[in-house]
């Protein structure tokens, strides 16, 4: 079904839909956008709509980098075009809403090289020569915090009792506590098409983990990712709670986490991971992702506070590693039959893009297979980490490494990898001049 087709279907049937949300996912895997009239749809689908050019490099609060405005500050339009399958209902809004994703076209027609879904195109290609399909899943850790509270408080539960402190992992009780918010964002999911597996209390006070389906559209997955935190976001604004995900929002905390788990398929549809030579060719996969971890690493810990969240007491791996069944590390692999054999991604936080992570994730794993990459010892599932190498703990380090990461270039192109560089630099330098509560508290009395 075409585009043109599927909107003319979801006009007959949802005619009392008012306005639609048109959505761009920027670098920073955040959803910008402008709200039309439903009249609209038809005419984006046949010329798209325009967007200035600058809004997939936005830093993340919105800005534009003052390092970018001599080549970029006339902000020209560029037209973008519908994802077919993109337009859904939006149950949260107050009244009736649809919301469509589109992708950007440079002034040739061709996709722009900044647009998150071409980086991830870009890598798919090389999948797609080789006669394979990646097949992923998304996992998103999130906290509930009470509205307003600065720094975050952890979200009481709206049923009176005391709210449960400490980890609470996997505990019933505080799940049921919020019965109410999670069944609707349940029944937001099933109404958007979001094919959610799982939603559990996770470690941290106040913070659940949610989980996407498997896929082998790899696109899809990505979209899918940041709507379902768009739902999780607006149903718990209705319940008039935050749901942040943030990497590290609380000190005392645990962090939040993006998990990728990722397999790949034959032109049969068999898992490669699951066959005679699959266990070679897993670590083939494994030895390439933890060769290009720390050039990577700007991509999986795009900002400031996401360097925070590197702490191996609170399972969020700082050593480039792999193992059977151990989540101190930063490729696991799951206990799975043949069938299900794949790898677990585990170094992300929650903030990042999914469109470039799963990109710089597959790049790792296809540069691996290509050429047959040694990931080094296996650890086992009980075993400590050695922390005698470990991936850059900050940021200006972490963007240093990716500039000079041959592969990370190669496989996102020079032009994306040195435009967000420009990007995240400037934010780097913005957030380093900033003076600090902590400042104050440290110095401003004693020298």
């Amino acid at each position: 079904m075409s585009v043109e087709q599927e909107i003319s279907s979801f006009l007959e049937e949802h005619p009392d839909v008012e306005v639609v949300e048109v959505l761009m996912a920027d670098m920073n895997g955040i959803f910008r956008g402008k709200q039309m009239p439903l009249s609209g749809l038809k005419r984006i689908a046949k010329k798209g709509i325009p967007f200035p050019i600058t809004t997939p490099f936005l830093t993340t609060n919105g800005a534009n980098a003052e390092t970018i405005s001599e080549e970029y500050g006339s902000d020209p339009d560029r037209i973008c075009m519908p994802v077919p399958g993109s337009l859904r209902l939006m149950p949260w809004s107050d009244r009736k809403s649809a919301q469509i994703i589109v992708t950007m076209q440079d002034s040739d027609g061709t996709s722009f090289f900044m647009d998150p879904r071409t980086v991830l195109k870009r890598v798919l290609k090389r999948f797609e020569a080789d006669k394979l399909r990646p097949v992923v899943a998304l996992e998103y850790e999130f906290f509930l915090f009470e509205a307003g509270s600065v720094p975050p408080v952890p979200v009481s539960p709206p049923n009176g009792m005391t709210a449960a402190g400490g980890a609470n992992c996997y505990n019933m009780d505080v799940l049921y506590d919020f019965e109410a918010l999670m069944r609707e964002i349940e029944e937001t999911c099933r109404a958007q098409e979001l094919d959610i597996i799982g939603l559990v209390c996770e470690y941290g006070n106040g913070q659940f983990e949610v989980n996407l389906q498997h896929t082998d559209d790899v696109e899809a997955a990505c979209d899918d990712a940041l709507a379902l935190k768009r739902v999780i976001k607006s149903v718990a604004l209705k319940h008039g709670l935050l749901a942040s995900f943030m990497a590290k929002p609380r000190f005392e905390e645990v962090g939040n986490g993006l998990h990728a788990h990722v397999s790949l398929l034959d032109e049969d549809g068999n898992n490669v991971f699951g066959l005679d030579d699959g266990d070679e060719r897993l670590q083939d996969a494994i030895g390439g992702l933890i060769k290009t971890m720390p050039g990577a690493t700007a991509i999986f810990a795009p900002n400031a506070n996401s360097y925070r969240r590197f702490d191996p007491d609170w399972f969020a791996p700082v050593v480039p590693n792999w193992g059977e069944n151990n989540r101190r590390l930063s490729v696991r692999l799951p206990l799975a039959g043949a069938k299900n054999r794949r790898f677990e991604h585990r170094v992300c936080g929650a903030d990042v893009c999914p469109h470039l992570v799963v990109a710089a994730i597959l790049a790792g794993a296809h540069y691996g297979l290509t050429h047959k990459v040694d990931p080094g010892p296996e650890s086992g599932e009980f075993d400590g980490v050695d922390f005698d190498n470990v991936l850059p703990p900050r940021w200006r380090m972490a963007l240093d490494r990716l500039e000079k990461s041959k592969v990370m270039r190669e496989y996102l192109g020079d032009d994306f990898v040195d435009l967000y560089l420009r990007v995240r630099r400037d934010e780097e330098e913005e957030f380093h001049r900033q003076i600090s509560l902590w400042d104050y508290d440290q110095y401003l009395r004693v020298i």
